[in-house]
């Protein structure tokens, strides 16, 4: 390997664990740190009354947090449309907790725009799911609970020998705090799916080999844990994005999305797309200085439509 592509390796591997300044990745194997798990309530949600919302988790690691840039997605789409993206979309409202509270919507949901990811230059996959549930399901309200953790791998941090561990708990506790308050202020709130982008973390062949067998059991907790707030008539759909092919993803990101694929075929609940042969790439931005570890902008938007797309599907085929 020349000491070129291992200096884009090294780059990348920095630039995926986090897109703040804290290198939080410290270990690409096991260990444990405290997460804070004190999520603050909503003030901002009035008295339910019956109402009937569709609560949607997204999960999973920096491209879930979202690292693109809002001003090449400005270049990419036009000042006009980007007023649009900049403003949100008022039926879908967003509670964020990122990176164990370094980006943060301290409880409340707000408008889903450009302001929920890795900084106030920054947008995630989000953006594009909100797009589209307004577009197709623009009467209907959407309730999106995001929780990331740049950087950690499934097999080590969500899980831990096939066992919930110290990340997937987090989310959970997460999850429950928001659906909870729902309920306890009187909303017809079901939990229908969970958006997964992660794996860029596991694209070691040791863990990719596991890679199926975690996801088997990661989706088996959820709806376990989370049974109480589902649909039982539309079940807890899982839709699993693929992983990029950029250098920080080698060796092993076509086993990653063979697992992903394997996944999806057990279960009409579960979802896959893929993400290569969609297009999207993570080699052009910043212009100056790629970040290879994190989607482009228009490819991130994609991405959330990509999502979006499945969702629609989902509540359609209901």
């Amino acid at each position: 390997m020349n000491k070129l592509l291992l200096n884009i390796i090294s780059v990348a591997l920095f630039s995926l664990s986090s897109c703040s300044s804290t290198n939080i990745y410290e270990d690409p194997n096991y260990y444990y740190f405290e997460i804070d798990n004190n999520y603050e309530l909503s003030t901002n949600l009035k008295e339910g009354n019956n109402e009937r919302i569709h609560v949607i988790a997204l999960l999973g690691q920096s491209n879930a947090t979202g690292c693109s840039y809002n001003e090449y997605l400005k270049k990419s789409v036009g000042e006009e449309q980007y007023q649009i993206y900049e403003q949100g979309f008022e039926n879908v409202k967003t509670v964020f907790c990122l990176d164990n509270h370094s980006y943060c919507s301290v409880g409340e949901f707000v408008t889903t725009g450009l302001n929920c990811a890795a900084g106030e230059d920054r947008f995630g996959p989000e953006t594009g799911i909100a797009e589209i549930l307004n577009k197709e399901k623009e009467n209907e309200k959407y309730y999106i609970l995001k929780f990331s953790m740049s950087g950690y791998s499934l097999n080590y941090h969500w899980l831990f020998n096939y066992e919930r561990f110290f990340i997937y708990d987090a989310a959970t506790i997460f999850i429950k705090t928001y659906m909870n308050q729902f309920i306890d202020l009187g909303y017809d709130a079901t939990l229908d799916a969970i958006c997964w982008m992660q794996g860029e973390s596991d694209t070691t062949y040791e863990k990719a080999e596991r890679y199926l067998e975690n996801t088997k059991h990661f989706v088996s907790y959820l709806r376990e844990d989370l049974n109480e707030y589902i649909d039982k008539d539309l079940g807890l759909h899982f839709i699993d994005a693929g992983i990029s092919n950029s250098p920080y993803c080698e060796p092993a990101y076509k086993e990653i999305n063979a697992a992903k694929v394997e996944f999806a075929k057990l279960s009409p609940l579960n979802h896959y797309f893929p993400t290569i042969e969609n297009g999207l790439t993570t080699l052009y931005e910043p212009y100056e200085n790629p970040d290879l570890g994190h989607y482009d902008a228009s490819s991130m938007l994609k991405l959330g439509h990509l999502f979006g797309e499945n969702l629609i599907s989902i509540y359609n085929n209901k």
